[in-house]
């Protein structure tokens, strides 16, 4: 039910519109998955401000899009100590890295969490809390393992990907 997909913008592209980005995502970003094209971009990355953007869709409903990019490997490092979080005390929130978004995630039972993105659009809605986390940490492990896969002299994530397991451990006993 969750989708969960990670770009990385592509450095030779500026964003002056954000109205053309949802119909036109292959022109200003580069997904994750594909592995030739990020290789083909790499010298134009700038590692230490890597731009991105994290589609992210529950059924049809769009939780969060490719107009809110940001500083994208800091924003996977956000949303995994948001969930760490809301694993621990039941809520948990972030403001993302490079823009006024405050994203907020709240257990309201034992099953179902609300989430919220304060931007130009107030998103709010009732999920199921246990498949909201896994698709999180699933997208987070995949950007990771992929960076680390693709750019192993530029990057390191281990850390993060330490921590996706610990993640995943806490989930499987709750």
């Amino acid at each position: 039910m969750f989708y969960v997909n990670t770009f990385i913008c592509r450095p030779d592209k500026k964003i002056n519109d954000l109205s053309l980005l949802k119909n036109n995502i292959e022109s200003y970003f580069v997904p994750i998955t594909d592995t030739r094209e990020l290789l083909n971009i790499e010298e134009l990355l700038d590692f230490e401000y890597l731009s991105g953007a994290i589609l992210f869709k529950y059924g049809e409903q769009i939780l969060l899009d490719v107009t809110l990019w940001d500083l994208v490997d800091q924003l996977w490092v956000y949303i995994l100590n948001v969930l760490e979080s809301l694993l621990r005390t039941g809520k948990g929130e972030t403001y993302f890295p490079d823009q006024p978004v405050k994203l907020q995630i709240n257990s309201i039972s034992e099953d179902l969490v609300l989430y919220e993105i304060e931007a130009n659009d107030h998103i709010k809605v009732v999920l199921p809390k246990r498949e909201l986390v896994e698709a999180l940490l699933r997208g987070a492990d995949d950007f990771f393992q992929s960076m680390e896969k693709c750019f192993k002299e530029k990057c390191n994530y281990e850390y993060e990907i330490e921590k996706i397991k610990t993640l995943r451990r806490t989930l499987l006993n709750q």
